[in-house]
């Protein structure tokens, strides 16, 4: 049940400023706070992987990866698609509740989030993977 919240989570990360594991900041009015991350699953995921790898080779791995590796993996573990993830991110040191606003809305026409995610070089079927 892990895996579609990860890809979701690695999804709204991407779509903000990048690849970058900003969504997994807490604080107030941080990305992780915003109205459309609220129902987002799987950051004790990520906490533990990180708190994992920090013991056995600390500061090598960033969030961004280990969140981007999570997604990819939990869906590969699930028989689902996999993919090549170059690794390396730097992971982001801001994160504002505002630039949740790139992220597509329920709300939003289907010709809209299909600009916001061509704009991403995602298609038709991206969005119904990960929008539904």
């Amino acid at each position: 049940k892990i895996a579609p919240g990860l890809l979701r989570m690695h999804f709204h990360d991407c779509f903000v400023q990048g690849c970058d594991g900003s969504i997994l900041i807490s604080g107030p009015n941080t990305e992780r706070t915003a109205g459309a991350n609220f129902n987002l699953r799987g950051f004790e995921v990520i906490d533990d992987a990180k708190r994992q790898l920090e013991a056995a080779c600390p500061g090598v791995v960033s969030c961004a990866d280990i969140l981007t590796l999570a997604a990819r993996d939990s869906i590969a573990l699930t028989k689902g698609q996999s993919w090549q993830v170059p690794t390396g991110r730097r992971d982001g040191r801001v994160s504002l509740a505002t630039n949740v606003n790139n992220l597509p809305s329920p709300s939003d026409s289907v010709a809209i989030q299909q600009r916001k995610f061509a704009s991403f070089r995602l298609n038709t079927r991206d969005l119904v993977a990960l929008v539904g």
